[in-house]
């Protein structure tokens, strides 16, 4: 009965610390979407030559899609963003496991998409996918990491605990 005690007290420590250590990784996949997003918002913008709004509308990325559906209503890309943002990083929305320089990112995409000519929005979405491609990578290695540390230390928790019940 001990023995299955602390295997179960072990193991169940170890998968706490493995959950805790998801928040990291949920960046990176939050950050990969983005930037997928992105990369179909250029073609639909620039090459399909959509308006903005049905661009963003028809994109799989939940927060593009809301900004579009705002802007088809009436309205810009950059009032649009702000007007959503508390919705999507308050606890529990789309986008709150990104840093702050993840959403820095984001609403510089926004301030500009809309305003200039073809070569300057390529421009935007190049430098945009360049610097959330940057983001995500950090994202990645830190949630690797990260990962690792709080499975370890979970499970040496539960050894722990485990110990004091023997």
């Amino acid at each position: 009965m001990r023995v299955a005690l602390v295997v179960l007290a072990a193991v169940g420590a170890a998968l706490v610390g493995r959950s805790l250590g998801t928040v990291p990784a949920r960046r990176a996949r939050v950050l990969r979407e983005a930037m997928d997003a992105l990369q179909i918002l250029r073609i639909q913008m620039l090459e399909r030559l959509l308006p903005l709004h049905a661009a963003l509308a028809q994109a799989r990325f939940e927060p593009f899609r809301m900004v579009g559906e705002r802007m088809a209503a009436g309205g810009d890309a950059a009032g649009a963003w702000r007007v959503l943002l508390p919705a999507f990083s308050r606890r529990g929305g789309v986008l709150d496991c990104l840093a702050q320089e993840d959403m820095a990112a984001l609403a510089a995409l926004f301030e500009g998409l809309g305003i200039g000519a073809r070569a300057e929005q390529e421009a935007l979405l190049s430098k945009t996918a360049r610097e959330l491609g940057r983001l995500e990578g950090e994202a990645a290695k830190a949630g690797a990491e990260k990962g690792k540390l709080y499975t370890t230390l979970g499970l040496l928790c539960g050894l722990m605990l485990a110990i004091a019940f023997v």
